[in-house]
């Protein structure tokens, strides 16, 4: 056996290749996902007469298979063409396609909802809570990095309402100029936002609230009128075993860090 052959042995993807005299030969992680011995892939006749014979040479989209677990498996496929050999690769690509379910899952989910609230157009709290909840369930299957954000600001009990709801408004501007297009902001409430931070740390997320401390921010309290009395932040992350409640739950619990 080649030293090219024994890589394709240890190989994490699945290789078939095909000669023009009918022989091939298929590697320990093809057959491993197809879910039959190396020794009952021997000969012409089981690459001619095999349930997946026709299946497993069509690149044109992803193979489905189900695994020993009963699992659901996609295998996207590549093709080389030579004259004295065919040789097709196989990539589990089952991450992208599940993810790519849950996007359209919640999608159509979300079609149906009101996304937006009536400030800025900002994602209004139902859909923030469906948003939080779809991505909770990637942290949890690939435990990618999630924070949540929670800017609150306190306003005179005798302001008026209007001069309230610009401010509100104003500060909605600041946040999706300020903020990266990935993150999702809408409101918690009347007073408080809550910004989703997909792909983000605890420290990541930490970096931003310089954004807080400088002039774009500050500017906002400024005015003679119409203006918060302070403002408070929460910050969280998901960690294993969290919920929506339990990551707003650690917001409300979260330190007041800066008040004016």
């Amino acid at each position: 056996m080649g030293w090219g052959q024994q890589a394709l042995e240890q190989a994490s993807f699945g290789v078939l290749w095909l000669k023009p005299d009918n022989s091939y030969y298929m590697n320990p992680y093809l057959c491993s996902i197809l879910g039959v011995g190396e020794s009952e892939v021997v000969g012409e006749e089981w690459l001619e007469a095999g349930p997946l014979a026709s299946a497993l040479l069509d690149v044109s989209s992803p193979l489905q298979l189900i695994d020993t677990k009963g699992q659901a498996l996609w295998m996207q496929r590549e093709a080389i063409n030579k004259a004295e050999l065919r040789v097709y690769f196989f990539h589990n690509c089952s991450d992208w396609v599940l993810i790519g379910n849950e996007c359209r899952r919640l999608q159509g989910e979300l079609a149906n909802l009101a996304a937006t609230s009536s400030v800025q157009g900002l994602i209004n709290n139902d859909v923030m809570l469906q948003l939080l909840d779809g991505h909770i369930s990637c942290s949890r299957r690939y435990l990618n990095p999630l924070s949540l954000l929670r800017i609150r600001y306190e306003f005179p009990n005798d302001m008026d309402a209007a001069l309230v709801a610009h401010c509100i408004q104003r500060i909605a501007f600041f946040l999706k100029d300020q903020l990266r297009w990935a993150d999702q902001i809408g409101m918690l409430d009347s007073q408080s936002f809550l910004v989703i931070l997909p792909e983000t740390d605890y420290q990541s997320a930490a970096s931003l609230l310089k954004k807080f401390n400088n002039e774009p921010h500050l500017a906002l309290f400024s005015s003679n009128e119409g203006k918060p009395l302070s403002f408070s932040i929460g910050l969280t992350e998901w960690r294993k075993g969290d919920v929506a409640t339990k990551m707003l739950k650690n917001l409300q619990q979260n330190v007041d860090l800066t008040v004016l």
